[in-house]
């Protein structure tokens, strides 16, 4: 017999948890009225430390440089212009020995053309002799034929030819006494200016045929260097004679004779001064202008430079005018520029008309007064706060 059950039971369960919800919502007002707000932390913004100059139009010189041997304007290789043997050769004539001009160098053998010479002597005399004697006879019977009708017209013409002949034996003979003469003084080898032996091809005792190299002599008074330099900057920055500031140049015009600065590559204190002199050559395979600098030999220097020594060269060219001139590593690879305004860092596109050493020239995209960060940035963010720490003016 099953018995049903009643009483207060479900609305027991309901009133505990309507208990328990509100105990939890009022524990939950009071921990929210218990908390308190987070104070709030202002955020800093770090500046950049960067190095700045200030920059100026200025006229800038433009200056071109190329790197060469110094060489000899004047080299004479000497040769022998006679046959013989050598019978002299100056004292301790070696190779960087100074010679002076007139002195002499070698002598050939000369008994031959000695002998030659003598032997033209005494014919001419003999020739001259015979000449007199032969005009004598001429004009004897060509007076007695004209005036009296002595001997014959073929008598008269027999005289004449032989005096015709003796005449043409004593021009060659005459020659033939030049040529000695001429061989004679070519057996002695004389220094033709006061230069410095190069070389030295034969000795003492040797053989000799005409053409054989006997000595080159080089003209340290008159050295330069030839210098390659980039076509296109040459053509661009070099001064040339007949052409106007930034015109296309004649590449057949010669450049204007401007002072240049020549420094030997092993030793900077090595220095001299020359002058741009002349285009040698342009190499059409390497695009390459070869240009001549004669140098100054006025200046005295206590180790000066000599032939061999390899150099290099400083050009004046061109003026660039008014013009910004920035440090090379504050100028990016896509040619734009870091400024300060308003203490805060902005990019600047620029052009770069010129890069020397370690400096960019730029003709567009700076004012007068702009502050360029010359500090190495990587990726900076457009906008940034910068703080100076140094400042220069350009």
């Amino acid at each position: 017999m099953n018995m049903k059950t009643t009483g207060p039971a479900p609305l027991l369960r309901i009133a505990l948890c309507v208990l328990i919800l509100g105990v939890g919502i009022g524990g939950f007002l009071v921990l929210k009225k218990m908390k308190k707000p987070p104070t709030e932390k202002k955020v800093v913004e770090h500046p950049l430390p960067v190095q700045v100059v200030s920059v100026q139009p200025v006229d800038f010189p433009v200056s071109v440089r190329g790197y060469g041997d110094v060489v000899s304007r004047t080299a004479v290789t000497l040769s022998a212009e006679v046959s013989g043997r050598i019978t002299f050769k100056r004292d301790l004539l070696l190779a960087g020995r100074v010679v002076e001009k007139g002195e002499v160098l070698f002598e050939i053998d000369k008994k031959d053309f000695q002998i030659d010479l003598t032997t033209a002597d005494a014919l001419l005399k003999i020739l001259t002799r015979d000449h007199e004697i032969a005009r004598a006879e001429l004009k004897r019977m060509s007076g007695l034929y004209r005036k009296s009708k002595v001997g014959s017209l073929s008598a008269v013409e027999k005289a004449e030819s032989a005096v015709n002949s003796i005449s043409n034996q004593l021009e060659q003979i005459r020659q033939s006494r030049e040529r000695a003469k001429l061989k004679l003084s070519r057996c002695v080898i004389r220094a033709p200016f006061t230069g410095r032996v190069s070389s030295v091809e034969v000795d003492q005792g040797e053989y000799v045929n005409p053409g054989r190299k006997m000595i080159t002599l080089v003209d340290d008074a008159s050295l330069e260097v030839v210098v390659s330099l980039d076509s296109r900057d040459a053509a661009s920055w070099i001064k040339w004679s007949g052409t106007k500031e930034k015109t296309e140049p004649n590449w057949f015009a010669r450049p204007e004779p401007v002072p240049c600065t020549v420094v030997w590559s092993e030793n900077a204190e090595v220095q001299g001064r020359g002058q741009l002199d002349r285009v040698v050559r342009f190499d059409s395979r390497t695009r390459m202008l070869a240009v001549a600098i004669a140098l100054d030999r006025s200046e005295s220097s206590s180790f000066p430079l000599v032939e061999g020594m390899f150099c290099r060269v400083t050009i004046p060219g061109r003026i660039l005018e008014q013009v910004f001139v920035v440090p090379r590593e504050a100028v990016s690879f896509t040619s734009t520029v870091y400024v300060v305004a308003d203490g805060r860092l902005h990019t600047r596109k620029v052009e770069v008309v010129r890069e020397e050493e370690d400096m960019a020239v730029i003709d567009d995209g700076l004012v007068s007064g702009d502050v360029v960060i010359t500090t190495r940035l990587e990726n900076p963010l457009e906008n940034s706060l910068v703080r100076i720490v140094e400042q220069d003016v350009k």
